[in-house]
């Protein structure tokens, strides 16, 4: 049983971890993070914020408010594995609280990463990519294309919209100019149209049927950490090889919980 002898890191370790995670993955730096304890399905909604000059004629205008269709959250599980040289784990010298909450940070922020962008929600959070809206379908990407995916954009979600792509496309969209010769990329502030570029190997390539440039307001994409992370060291089954062994669990879901917010391109055949 996985549940036996398993342990949440201490305070302060929790916090390096949770730091080195947030640095290894972008979409806890752009995305919307909850903490929702326990493992059972719970349902959340998202709904659009109102605000409303109030007299005597109007007292209960919030009673028009909509809301969207409710989301199930679920509890995916994701857990990475680390050995150890028993001797390197027993040298006074070595740290092993800051390697082993590195390398998991590392490890796990970035499999987040991927299962936010492309993951199709079996046993997986859902990426973002599959439920966003097409702004632009194309062939092959050009200066225009980039252009018209920035105004197929609501107005409301380009005022914190930022840029995602794959290092691949950012080479592209540094060397696109337009018929004077300007480049659409800005290369003292890496911003395309004044809004911010954020890269992920884990994006798609440019190739058809794939959608490698996202622009929108990712806050309405949410990451629910349902369960701290926890950890279980394995001392026995190792050693033979003289290795010590780190398991290490969490349990979130995550979900575009507003399709509209984030626009894409789309190669088409």
């Amino acid at each position: 049983d996985r549940q036996k002898n398993i342990y949440r890191l201490p305070h302060e370790s929790d916090k390096k971890f949770a730091a080195a995670r947030k640095k290894e993955n972008i979409f806890r730096q752009i995305a919307t993070v909850i903490s929702a304890p326990g493992d059972a399905t719970i349902w959340t909604f998202d709904n659009e914020t109102v605000a409303a000059w109030l007299n005597r004629t109007n007292p209960k205008f919030f009673e028009n408010i909509a809301a969207y269709d409710k989301l199930a959250m679920r509890t995916c599980e994701l857990g990475s594995a680390i050995l150890l040289p028993e001797d390197l784990a027993a040298d006074a010298e070595f740290d092993v609280e800051a390697y082993v909450t590195a390398e998991f940070a590392k490890c796990i922020g970035r499999t987040e990463e991927d299962a936010f962008i492309n993951g199709n929600g079996e046993d997986k959070p859902c990426g973002f990519v599959q439920d966003a809206l097409v702004g632009v379908y194309t062939k092959e990407i050009t200066y225009d294309d980039v252009i018209k995916l920035y105004f197929s954009q609501d107005k409301e979600y380009r005022r914190n919209g930022v840029w995602m792509m794959s290092d691949e496309t950012a080479l592209k969209l540094r060397t696109i100019k337009d018929a004077d010769g300007n480049y659409l990329w800005n290369q003292h502030d890496n911003t395309i149209l004044g809004k911010p570029v954020y890269i992920s190997e884990y994006m798609p390539s440019e190739q058809a049927g794939a959608r490698p440039i996202a622009f929108g307001d990712f806050s309405y994409y949410w990451i629910v950490d349902r369960m701290p992370f926890v950890m279980r060291r394995l001392n026995e089954i190792f050693m033979i090889s003289q290795q010590i062994g780190f398991l290490g669990y969490e349990f979130l879901d995550a979900k575009l919980v507003r399709p509209e917010a984030i626009r894409v391109l789309e190669i088409t055949e």
